[in-house]
Parts: C-alpha cells; structure tokens; sequence
C-alpha cells in the first residue's frame, strides 16, 4: 500500500471515529429522546416582553 493510500484510510478511520463518538454523546444525552417535541414546543412558548402588537420588532425598539 503507497503512503496515498494509508494517508486517505487514516483520514476516513479518523472521521469514522468522530462521527460514532458524537453519535454516543448525542445518545447517552438524550439528543435523540422524542424528536418531535420540539417542534410543538417551539409554537408553544412564547417571547419575554411581547406586546402582541403586529409591528415588526424594531419599530418597537427591540433588538432581534
């Protein structure tokens, strides 16, 4: 095996390993416990200080 070859299994075998280790970091986390909660939490909590008003945030004077 040429030095081109063992360079390019090293990278791949690197970014294999990087990648199982952020899959076992997301698992053992919780990352991956009930997906879908965030996108029903998302319509459900609302911003500090919302007036309710139709104005865009800053004609109020807020800073996105």
């Amino acid at each position: 095996m040429d030095e081109y070859n063992l360079s390019m299994l090293v990278v791949a075998f690197s970014l294999f390993l990087i990648f199982l280790g952020f899959l076992i970091w997301g698992i053992k986390t919780g990352q991956f416990n009930d997906i879908e909660e965030a996108k029903y939490r998302m319509l459900e909590i609302d911003r500090p200080g919302r007036t309710g008003t139709d104005e865009p945030d800053e004609v109020r004077g807020e800073i996105i």
